[in-house]
């Protein structure tokens, strides 16, 4: 990810304490940012009574240049970085 000059977020309905346990539990390396009534996850269609994991690349400029449903692997995901 590095390599590519990207930066990783996770976004999730859950409380702040949640996340923690989460992060900590799963050695995550990256921030996971509560999204409060999703409202994140419906800008991006992925809310509903359950949240629909999506991967998404998102550019500097804001483009959107990969979206997935599921877990895609980091390396499909960054094919499509520029």
């Amino acid at each position: 990810m590095k390599s590519k000059n990207a930066v990783v977020y996770g976004v999730n309905p859950g409380s702040a304490e949640s996340h923690k346990k989460f992060v900590d539990k799963n050695r995550l390396e990256f921030p996971l940012l509560v999204d409060t009534g999703q409202e994140v996850a419906r800008l991006f269609q992925a809310h509903g009574l359950f949240v629909k994991r999506t991967v998404y690349l998102i550019d500097p400029e804001g483009i959107i240049r990969f979206g997935q449903r599921g877990m895609p692997s980091p390396l499909e995901v960054l094919q499509h970085a520029r």
